[in-house]
C-alpha cells in the first residue's frame, strides 16, 4: 500500500520521519507527498532523500478555506486525489505519526477494503464536537450520538465504494458550514450548546461514516495497533496504552521524538 500525507513548510522534519519509518517498518512503495503553503525548493530534499519514491502534488486552491491550516481542508483534497488519480491502495497518515512496528496485519485488518479508527468515550460523541449547521448540511442529524472518528490515520484500496466515500468527503468539505469554523473557535454554537469545538476534517469524516453506512466496531486489538490512544487517555485516564503492540505511533515528532529522521529503526 502507498502512503499519502501532506504538509506545510514546517512539518518537513516530521514528514522526513514519517516517510523513513514507512520504509522501515511498511510497504516501502509509493509516497504521495501533498503540501500547501510551502516554498517548492525546500521540497527538493525529498527527492534527495528517497530519490524516485516520493511524488510530490500541491494542493489546489478549489476553495476559501482550502489552505487556512486549522480547517484541514487539505487533508481530504490529499486523500481525495492520491485514491481517484494515483494509488490503488493508500494509507492516509498525519505527517507526525510513524510506524514503530511492522504493518504486517495492517491490510487484514481492513473492513470493507478501508479502515477507519473509532473512540469509543461517550465524551468523544459527534454532538460534542460538530456543529448544529454540520449536521443540517449533511443531513444526518441522527449522527449526533455517535462516535467520532480519529482522521489522522486513515487506508483506503481503490473500490466503487471508497470512490464514493472520497468524493463525497472532498464535495461536502469544500462547503464553509460544513468544513467550519477552526478549531480555535471554541463553543462555536453559543455557551449552552454542547458543541464544545469543531473538529472539521474529522466531523465530517465521523458523520459521512454513519450516513454511507461504513461504520467499523471498535477492535481492541486494532486499537492497540494505530490508535490515537493520546486522545484516548485524555479522556480516559485508566486506559493504558500497550506499546509492545502498538505499530502506528500517533504525532511523535509533534512533541519532539525523531526516532526515524536519519533513517535509523
Amino acid at each position: 500500500m502507498d502512503l499519502c500525507t501532506v504538509i506545510s513548510e514546517k512539518f518537513i522534519p516530521q514528514a522526513i520521519n514519517l516517510i523513513y519509518s514507512y520504509k522501515i517498518n511498511s510497504f516501502d512503495q509509493r509516497v504521495y507527498l501533498y503540501y500547501f503553503n510551502t516554498d517548492p525548493q525546500k521540497l527538493e530534499i525529498f527527492h534527495k532523500m528517497f530519490p524516485g519514491q516520493v511524488v510530490l502534488q500541491e494542493v489546489q486552491p478549489i476553495c476559501d478555506h482550502a489552505l487556512m491550516p486549522r480547517v484541514f481542508f487539505y487533508k481530504v483534497y490529499a486523500i481525495n486525489d492520491c485514491l481517484l488519480n494515483h494509488s490503488n491502495a493508500m494509507i492516509y497518515s498525519d505527517s507526525a505519526n510513524c510506524f514503530i512496528n511492522k504493518t504486517t496485519e495492517l491490510e487484514n485488518d481492513l473492513v470493507d477494503e478501508s479502515l477507519f479508527m473509532p473512540y469509543t468515550n461517550v465524551r468523544l460523541a459527534n454532538q460534542y464536537w460538530t456543529t448544529k449547521r454540520c449536521f443540517e448540511k449533511i443531513g444526518a442529524p441522527d449522527a449526533e450520538l455517535m462516535p467520532q472518528y480519529w482522521a489522522g490515520f486513515q487506508a483506503y484500496k481503490k473500490t466503487s465504494d471508497n470512490i464514493e466515500f472520497v468524493t463525497r468527503f472532498l464535495e461536502y468539505m469544500k462547503d464553509p458550514e460544513v468544513a467550519m469554523p477552526e478549531t480555535t473557535v471554541k463553543k462555536p454554537d453559543g455557551e449552552k450548546e454542547r458543541c464544545i469545538e469543531h473538529r472539521c476534517d474529522q466531523s465530517l469524516l465521523s458523520i459521512l461514516i454513519h450516513k454511507l453506512g461504513r461504520h467499523q466496531h471498535f477492535d481492541i486489538h486494532k486499537n492497540e495497533r494505530y490508535g490515537d490512544w493520546q486522545t484516548i487517555i485524555s479522556f480516559d485516564a485508566s486506559y493504558v496504552p500497550n506499546f509492545e503492540n502498538m505499530v502506528l505511533s500517533p504525532r511523535e515528532s509533534k512533541f519532539g521524538q525523531y526516532r526515524f529522521a536519519q533513517g535509523g529503526s
